[in-house]
């Protein structure tokens, strides 16, 4: 149980830490300036990028378009269909009744502009069996943990996406997918090689199948971390020749480095204030290691995209920033979901509240489970001691 009363004390510290509003002020004007100065002068700031890209400590996105840039979203199509996907996952527990895991993916068709009949759905997956909860990576078996639970729900998603993306389009109508959260798989590299492998193969797939289709594929990111454009404007400003942080900084921490008096910064809060409202930034070419492993066509690129309400950070193949039409139609279609949603994607929204699995949920999963092992003649069902007490209590 969480007293209250005790930790009233450090929430207080908590605010006085937040309100530190002149220093972030100073971050922000030096980072704004930055900036400026990196779009006035485009062509040298392109080159030291390029030049340095390989020194820094950290990946630094490659601009696609002109950098710094403001592109005005269009309106959207007067008749199209928006496919989102979420999900959710219900993870393994030794000390539950049977050990297993639940993937829970909820889907959004929805048209405009023509009176077609939306589908709100939610398709949930069991995996129970040992191949299941004991795969076969690099011909051995391995234990499942929550990040190897969290990847296979990603490829779920995704795959969810695509099938029902491409039934969409009997529809007749213009069709764009739409993803929640990054289209970057950030912790799969701490994965096995063998799983990094077949990870990517998946992924790509699906990626493959919706451009074969011609089927824009979107990445939206609320209340973006991400500090990508951030990270390059640090290169920029770096006082060397060479951006080598390992030669001139190897003794200093981070925020002591001569480019920190920008960091840390969000791109979210650099470009709020910068970027109008119904206005994208121009696209880049991510430099996470991870991507860089996909095929050309199929690695990530971001922009940012104000709706309103926030800067969101949206994320794509590369096949889509390269074609035109389907991009300029995905983003307007984007914009046009996070305003009819009140500042965020209507199809992610509702997909989320498909996928969510509540503790009444889980607790009913569980119970289900419970019955039908007992019909099968099972004789002893039940969670572990340690999870009994927990329930129960000691006193």
């Amino acid at each position: 149980m969480l007293d209250l009363s005790k930790i009233f004390k450090q929430i207080q510290e908590v605010g006085v830490d937040a309100v530190r509003e002149a220093e972030h002020k100073e971050v922000l004007e030096r980072a704004v300036e930055a900036l400026d100065s990196a779009i006035r002068e485009e062509e040298k700031f392109s080159n030291r990028l390029d030049k340095n890209s390989g020194w820094v400590l950290w990946p630094v996105a490659t601009p696609i378009e002109t950098f710094g840039a403001d592109f005005k979203i269009d309106k959207p199509p007067a008749k199209y269909t928006v496919v989102g996907v979420d999900g959710s996952q219900i993870m393994p527990s030794h000390h539950e009744v049977h050990n297993c895991y639940l993937l829970n993916a909820g889907y959004a068709i929805i048209s405009y502009g023509e009176q077609l009949p939306s589908v709100l759905e939610s398709a949930p997956r069991l995996h129970h069996r040992p191949e299941d909860l004991y795969p076969l990576v690099d011909r051995r078996r391995v234990h499942i943990d929550e990040l190897f639970v969290s990847l296979e729900r990603t490829i779920y998603e995704l795959e969810l996406l695509v099938e029902h993306a491409l039934s969409a389009q009997t529809r007749g109508l213009s069709v764009v997918a739409l993803y929640d959260g990054s289209l970057i798989p950030w912790s799969v590299d701490k994965m096995p090689q063998g799983y990094q492998d077949a990870f990517l193969t998946r992924m790509q797939k699906c990626t493959r199948g919706l451009q074969s289709a011609g089927i824009p594929l979107v990445g939206y990111i609320s209340h973006s971390r991400s500090s990508e454009i951030v990270n390059m404007l640090r290169t920029n400003i770096c006082p060397y020749e060479t951006s080598s942080c390992r030669d001139y900084c190897a003794g200093l921490n981070e925020e002591n480095f001569p480019c920190s008096k920008i960091w840390p910064l969000t791109d979210r809060q650099l470009l709020t204030g910068k970027l109008p409202a119904g206005y994208r930034s121009s696209f880049c070419l991510t430099a996470q290691t991870i991507s860089k492993l996909f095929d050309n066509e199929q690695q990530i690129c971001f922009s940012y995209l104000n709706v309103g309400s926030e800067i969101a950070r949206i994320e794509c193949p590369r096949w889509l920033v390269d074609n035109f039409i389907l991009r300029e139609v995905a983003c307007a279609v984007v914009a046009s979901q996070a305003i009819k949603g009140r500042g965020y994607p209507v199809a992610l929204s509702e997909a989320h509240n498909l996928a969510v699995i509540r503790g009444a949920d889980r607790e009913q999963f569980f119970e289900m489970i419970k019955r039908h092992l007992v019909s099968l003649g099972v004789k002893r069902v039940s969670v572990s001691p340690k999870e009994s007490k927990k329930r129960s209590g000691f006193v």
